[in-house]
């Protein structure tokens, strides 16, 4: 696609093309968080948010061309016009925003700062507060309502019995925020609802990949920990779903999404720590952990809450109340695999799927996973397992830590970790190991 996609978040008095309203096309609601820490938002907290959300909207509204056989036509080029209140500052930070947006959507993209002047933004005109209501020892996290953010939390409460958590959250369907509320209200009253809801006006999304949503996501979380005047932000995801190695060869760039992907987290760390002048960490404390692993650590008494976690790519995109988990797709097949192997049935014993994989009409996704397995095994048992696994997988070399000789022992444990437990559930979904070459993966 050679001309740029233009979006405009200025406020202007009559028709300009490619004018997004704030309030009308894309509704963002800081009041929650603000209200939930009396706190106001800083001005560079308020700019960020905003931007990652027109970065979101402008992604979701502008279609890539998927029918491309040869695949270039997935990249667009996206201009926005963002007005901000500290124009200098993000001015001279345009280039490292887009660095980020670049890496997690593989577009390309031209971000023009404005003053604010008299834009009308969502975060503007904030009341004040008397007094803060952030807990001193306040942890301040990201939560998305799954299985590993819910197993995560729920460790961390356990560790840290006299902490509290402020939990962040962006809500972006009903049944998103229904089924986050459950989840919370079974970690207990320890646990800070930081809910910014966001909505995009019915009929303007065209594109589902929303390869800019871990953007947003963390973007959130970032203002809400500045907002709370703390300089840390902790992430919740399995090693396995972090770096997210391509299923299959045919997956390029951030066609496998990146939206937690360790060295997405050390950019924003290190824009955040630009902007602000203080040292900002992002924490993926179990960046080493499968989601096996990290199910064992739950706590007896978060169980229920492991219950009501749903973990399913199209489990919040349904607005039908009681709708069940498809089944099918590669974050239920994993999110079933890694309970099997926890040795936990009961974590998914009030789950409903659509399909059984058995009987699953999509059959692409088990597919590509079970073939992801098969040349992981390969490479793992390979005389050089590291070079191995580098020429199957030349995305693993995306990690920061795999520079340093622990960090490429962390990723080739990790990885055996995962092929041995594929090797404890495989059964019970009644696949043929020695098809897929798995048999001796253990080994590895």
């Amino acid at each position: 696609m050679d001309a740029w996609a233009t979006f405009d978040f200025r406020t202007h008095a009559g028709p300009v093309p490619g004018a997004v309203r704030w309030g009308k096309e894309v509704r963002l609601n800081g009041r929650p968080v603000m209200d939930e820490l009396a706190q106001v938002m800083p001005p560079l907290a308020a700019d960020l948010i905003e931007i990652a959300t027109a970065a979101y909207t402008a992604d979701r509204r502008q279609a890539r061309d998927h029918g491309d056989p040869c695949q270039i036509a997935w990249c667009r080029r996206l201009r926005l016009h963002l007005p901000v209140r500290c124009v200098d500052v993000w001015q001279s930070h345009a280039g490292h925003v887009g660095e980020v947006l670049r890496w997690l959507t593989d577009d390309e993209w031209e971000l023009v700062f404005h003053p604010l002047g008299a834009s009308h933004t969502p975060l503007r005109g904030a009341q004040e507060y008397l007094f803060s209501e952030v807990p001193d020892r306040a942890r301040v996290v990201l939560f998305s309502g799954g299985l590993d953010s819910t197993a995560g939390l729920a460790a961390d409460l356990a560790a840290a019995p006299d902490a509290a958590v402020l939990a962040v959250r962006v809500v972006t369907s009903n049944r998103m925020q229904g089924i986050q509320e459950s989840v919370l209200r079974a970690l207990g009253h320890r646990v800070r609802d930081c809910r910014l809801p966001l909505n995009l006006a019915a009929g303007t999304s065209r594109e589902s990949t929303q390869r800019t949503r871990g953007f947003l996501f963390l973007a959130a979380g970032i203002a809400t920990a500045l907002t709370a005047g703390k300089q840390t932000l902790r992430v919740y995801e399995n090693g396995i779903g972090a770096i997210n190695l391509p299923l299959v060869p045919a997956q390029r760039g951030s066609q496998a999404t990146r939206a937690v992907h360790p060295r997405t987290l050390q950019m924003l760390e290190r824009l955040t720590t630009s902007l602000t002048g203080a040292r900002f960490r992002i924490e993926l404390p179990h960046l080493w952990h499968t989601k096996t692993e990290m199910l064992r650590h739950v706590p007896h008494w978060a169980i229920k809450a492991c219950i009501r976690s749903v973990t399913c790519d199209i489990g919040f995109a349904t607005h039908v109340p009681g709708r069940p988990a498809c089944g099918q797709c590669t974050s239920c097949i994993l999110r079933r695999q890694s309970v099997l192997a926890s040795g936990q049935p009961v974590l998914d014993t009030a789950q409903h799927y659509d399909s059984d994989l058995s009987s699953a009409r999509d059959r692409v996704p088990i597919t590509a996973t079970l073939w992801q397995l098969h040349r992981l095994g390969q490479a793992l048992r390979a005389a050089d397992p590291w070079t191995a696994l580098v020429e199957e997988f030349p995305q693993v070399l995306d990690v920061p830590a795999v520079g340093e000789e622990t960090g490429r022992a962390a990723v080739l444990r990790l990885y055996g970790q995962y092929c041995t437990e594929w090797r404890a559930a495989a059964r019970e979904f009644g696949f043929n190991l020695h098809k897929w070459g798995l048999e001796g993966a253990a080994a590895a």
